[in-house]
């Protein structure tokens, strides 16, 4: 039988140079697909450095490296440059299902993959990138309102993966007896005889955050009807927010604890264990959806069919009008009713 170029696929490149939480964990599809048709290559990342750090081996397990583009002079480019051509890529994938990247096209070919993939126009305005490919595609990815996912599954396919369409629950994050454990003891000090709720009152964009006073409201009600205890959550940029809410939890004597800038696997345990996570467009969305846990999630300027989390067990409350403050407290406290009922 005759071998084809896909047959011989041992080393394989990704350039993403968008890799936050909920991009990365959004991706997963790409890379399970990869790991499934070809088990013994290896795969490196190739992306941007961030702000601040995002442990992006332990949202992603398919993972066998990640790199970082270098910034400095055009000598040190081409250094780092001749250098990944050294590595032998069989395959060089630019996904961009967040944004096109001419440099990570560039990249791309200068690496001296044979097979480069990647998209040749998106919905009608071509790639410029598209020169430096050569396998590549057509995609109506806005007018078909694709979600993230499903543009990463499309890659995937695109790339020689015949089994691209990866369940959920392979993709499910597993954060280890460890962190299991010492999520049991950090949730000790919470009743357990009732639902526990958390809460993500911040974002890392402004207009991607509810005003805390409406989560208040929320809670005030689920407390009533439930007697529920809250986590909440909070990262590096949500302390505002978070002193907020925790200051009312106090006064209307909810039992609360606040989980704030937690290492991913203790975050991840935590999340599995509520019964509802109510929340904003942002990274811990995301981390609690393939943590197994069901979501409220609060879109304004950003697209529901985008982002929000997939499957029966999740409900986003979309802004009429691009405002995140236009949500009425009604339907959240609604979509929140809905989940602990079927709960």
């Amino acid at each position: 039988m005759r071998k084809t170029m896909s047959d011989h696929i041992r080393k394989i490149l990704v350039l993403r140079r968008h890799n936050h939480v909920g991009d990365m964990l959004c991706s997963l599809p790409l890379y399970a697909a990869l790991k499934t048709q070809w088990p013994e290559s290896r795969i490196s990342l190739l992306a941007t450095p961030t702000r601040y750090p995002i442990p992006l081996e332990q949202l992603n397990p398919f993972l066998d490296e990640v790199m970082y583009y270098h910034k400095g002079s055009v000598t040190t480019v081409l250094r780092e440059q001749w250098k990944l051509r050294g590595r032998g890529f069989d395959m060089a994938i630019v996904p961009s299902t967040v944004a096109l990247s001419q440099t990570s096209h560039i990249t791309a070919f200068l690496s001296g993959a044979r097979r480069r993939v990647g998209i040749s126009s998106l919905d009608g305005i071509e790639n410029p990138g598209r020169r430096w490919l050569n396998v590549t595609r057509e995609v109506q990815w806005v007018t078909e309102q694709a979600h993230q996912m499903e543009r990463n599954r499309e890659i995937a396919e695109l790339a020689g993966c015949t089994q691209a369409d990866v369940s959920l629950s392979a993709l499910q994050l597993r954060p280890g007896d460890a962190a299991v454990s010492k999520a049991e003891r950090w949730l000790e000090k919470l009743p357990r005889d009732v639902p526990l709720v958390g809460v993500h009152p911040g974002a890392g964009k402004p207009q991607n955050i509810w005003p805390t006073d409406r989560f208040i409201d929320v809670l005030r009600a689920l407390h009533r009807d439930t007697g529920c205890a809250v986590v909440i959550t909070s990262g590096a940029l949500d302390a505002q927010e978070t002193a907020g809410l925790s200051a009312a939890c106090e006064q209307l004597r909810i039992p609360h604890r606040i989980l704030a800038q937690a290492e991913i696997p203790l975050l991840s345990a935590v999340l599995q264990a509520l019964d509802l996570y109510l929340c904003n467009d942002t990274g811990t969305m995301h981390l609690a959806a393939f943590s197994g846990c069901p979501t409220v999630s609060l879109f304004g300027p950003t697209f529901a069919w985008e982002w929000a989390p997939v499957g029966a067990r999740h409900r986003a409350v979309v802004s009429h009008d691009g405002d995140i403050i236009s949500i009425p407290i009604e339907e959240v406290q609604l979509a929140c009713r809905e989940i602990l009922g079927a709960g």
